[in-house]
């Protein structure tokens, strides 16, 4: 089926993101390229409670207090005997159970699709699909049948929103025979090491390779920074949330500052540092940041805030040379890094921890794959020394990574 038949111009979509609240992280790029994506699509937004209006209007926000009503309903249905008493008797306070949401959000997606006429030509796209999500769907496509819109749902990360394994998996073992047999539902991930797990671990059919631009897109042609630097940029970017590492930047940093001690690169080393208030008060990740000079001769420190604006943070983006991802690859192992897609999309070279996905990202010759802090420090010091000797892998990932999404398997996968 081409991807004309499958999803006829002038059709409805529906994008459902509940982390859409604010302008910040990717969640709200999501959206325009989604837009891209499908340009004759009329256009509808479920955002998440609180959401500020930055991208459009949203034809409905979710509600926190459903959601909590909603799993209370899941215990008292499939929990066990002391989780049944126990949401019975908080039932006797808050009301009848039986008037609580099915799911967690699938009402409000119905309400949404019956407001603004959705058929089975129309489509409805969750980016970031959980647990939450594939029990709202179920619950939808369930009471709608074969009026069901087309239902696309992207995962991301192998918790599936869940960090309980046992709870996880019992919520999965009630929803995956009918999410296996529906001709509705349409299952995709970003990377390909998470479509084997969730083969492997719940026998769903996942299709890799559905990536969504970030900052940088890699169709245009690649960007430059506005402004010229006299440094050689290393950048830690981006929220430092558990599992991206930055706790060892520290370290990494004064290892750095060691080789680097009577040596002359031309240029100093500057060290880019993005976090919130936290991140560089006493106990932060970057509180050492505080008393290193920001003009010491081989080695400085910039503390920048995670709060940028879109436009700004592109631009601190693409000011760096290396991007610097110490990743704990018992999180990234499986699920996605939109650094790493802007990294490869803006043609930087990247140093991560060996082991973490995307390795269809990161094996053109763009990265450096390292494991202790010094090896760190040492591929940060190779890169600054023969910058050239990547150019050309930089020039080849990002060519895949155009490859990928002029053929996206939304599109053309069957």
């Amino acid at each position: 089926m081409s991807a004309e038949q499958r999803y006829p111009k002038s059709s409805k979509l529906l994008v459902v993101e509940p982390k859409l609240i604010r302008n910040r992280g990717h969640h709200h790029t999501q959206i325009a390229a989604l837009k891209a994506l499908f340009p004759d699509h009329q256009l509808h937004l479920i955002a998440g409670e609180g959401y500020d209006g930055f991208v459009g209007e949203a034809a409905a926000t979710l509600s926190a207090a459903e959601l909590a009503k909603a799993k209370l309903r899941w215990r008292f249905r499939h929990g066990s005997l002391r989780q049944k008493v126990d949401v019975f008797l908080r039932s006797v306070f808050r009301g009848n159970i039986a008037f609580y949401p099915s799911s967690p959000f699938g009402r409000t997606i119905e309400q949404v699709c019956e407001r603004f006429e959705f058929n089975a030509d129309d489509m409805v796209i969750v980016p970031s699909a959980n647990l939450d999500a594939l029990e709202s769907i179920a619950d939808l496509v369930s009471k709608l049948g074969e009026e069901s819109p087309q239902i696309i749902m992207r995962f991301l990360d192998p918790t599936l929103g869940d960090p309980k394994g046992r709870r996880r998996v019992r919520r999965m073992n009630v929803l995956q025979e009918g999410i296996r047999t529906s001709s509705k539902i349409r299952l995709f991930s970003e990377t390909y090491e998470l479509a084997d797990y969730m083969r492997n671990q719940f026998g769903l059919s996942v299709t890799s390779g559905f990536y969504l631009t970030c900052s940088v897109n890699p169709l245009e042609p690649t960007p430059k920074a506005l402004d010229r630097y006299d440094t050689f940029r290393v950048g830690f970017l981006g929220a430092s949330r558990p599992g991206k590492g930055y706790e060892r930047a520290e370290a990494i940093i004064q290892e750095l500052s060691s080789m680097l001690a009577g040596r002359c690169l031309g240029l100093p080393v500057e060290i880019l540092l993005q976090g919130a208030d936290e991140d560089y008060a006493d106990g932060g990740v970057y509180a050492f940041a505080k008393n290193s000079p920001s003009k010491a001769e081989n080695l400085r420190i910039t503390c920048i805030s995670n709060r940028l604006e879109p436009v700004d943070f592109e631009e601190l983006f693409l000011s760096t040379d290396v991007i610097v991802l110490p990743y704990d690859i018992s999180i990234y192992g499986l699920q996605g890094s939109g650094l790493v897609q802007d990294a490869v999309a803006a043609q930087k070279i990247i140093v991560h921890s060996k082991g973490i996905s995307m390795q269809d990202f990161l094996s053109h010759g763009n990265a450096c794959a390292v494991v202790s802090n010094r090896e760190f420090s040492e591929a940060i010091l190779e890169v600054a020394i023969n910058q050239s000797k990547y150019k050309n892998g930089c020039i080849t990932a990002k060519s895949y990574f155009r490859d990928l999404l002029i053929n996206h398997p939304l599109l053309y996968s069957s």
